[in-house]
């Protein structure tokens, strides 16, 4: 007797002894929690359970019924025995059943292997495939070689770029420096311009009074010196005047000078004395008129 066909029927004793029905499913549970590990297939734990039957029903068959009488104990065998072909006819159906399942599972067994020569056929053609998928490995982890090397020098040029950036950042925060240090200072001054603009806006306004007070006299002189432009207007006028009737006078004078002169040159009457002044009167320019300044 096997392992495997000991710890099944073990396993229908101890089912039996527990009130149970043995089965596949409690036999390899009960196999299971002993062991630790599946023991045989279902049609391999299914044969076990029926030769336990078998052997179960042979011992009962076998054995005689103590302190019976023997026509009793003939009878009690008989009927042992029809219960137990009773039993046997009942079971043809499920061993029938099994049988088929049996044959069954011997044609997925046969699909299994024709299966497994395939997966054989495919295993092969996977290493091939592998083994140009190695030499193509092969190629990649040169060229991951070299771009770890190429990487490696960009990374050389990048930590160049990282202290050169170090260093314009410093340079910058210098420079940020001297620029808070120019918006101080030219703080400052804004400060002091608007300082100086208030200043001068003071003396702006101080300069525009002294200049509306200055326009206020020149406009009260200029008002004085128009009066008295007017004022001495209306004396040149009146003076004019005056010239104006002098020199009417002048010219009617002079008019009956000539006309005086003009009668003596005619009358030839005069004396020479007379002639002399008259000459003497010419000859000093009558008729002019000398203005005297004003």
């Amino acid at each position: 007797m096997s392992e495997r066909q000991n710890l099944s029927w073990t396993a229908c004793d101890t089912l039996a002894a527990q009130g149970k029905k043995p089965s596949i499913g409690l036999v390899r549970e009960w196999t299971i929690a002993t062991t630790g590990a599946k023991k045989g297939s279902d049609g391999d734990v299914q044969k076990d359970i029926n030769e336990w039957y078998a052997d179960l029903l042979k011992l009962k068959r076998d054995k005689s019924v103590a302190e019976l009488p023997d026509a009793v104990s003939a009878l009690t065998r008989d009927l042992w025995r029809f219960a137990v072909e009773s039993a046997n006819d009942t079971l043809a159906a499920e061993r029938t059943a099994l049988a088929g399942e049996k044959a069954e599972a011997e044609k997925l067994i046969d699909l299994a292997q024709e299966d497994t020569l395939a997966a054989i056929e495919i295993a092969n053609e996977l290493k091939g495939k592998l083994t140009i998928a190695n030499a193509a490995i092969l190629g990649r982890d040169e060229q991951i070689k070299r771009l770890e090397e190429a990487l490696a020098e960009q990374r050389a040029t990048l930590r160049a770029k990282d202290d050169r950036i170090a260093g314009l950042a410093a340079d910058l925060s210098r420079k940020a420096e001297e620029h808070a240090a120019g918006l101080a200072e030219l703080d400052g001054l804004r400060k002091h311009s608007l300082l100086e603009i208030d200043r001068a806006r003071g003396e702006s306004r101080h300069w525009k009074a002294e200049f509306a007070r200055v326009e206020t006299e020149n406009k009260s002189a200029a008002n004085s010196y128009h009066e008295k432009i007017a004022v001495l207007d209306n004396e040149l006028s009146r003076a004019r005047g005056r010239l104006g009737a002098v020199e009417e006078s002048l010219a009617e004078a002079n008019r009956r000078v000539e006309t005086l002169v003009a009668e003596l040159a005619a009358s030839n009457t005069v004396a020479p004395v007379t002639k002399q002044r008259f000459g003497s009167g010419k000859s000093r320019g009558i008729g002019t008129v000398r203005r005297r300044k004003l």
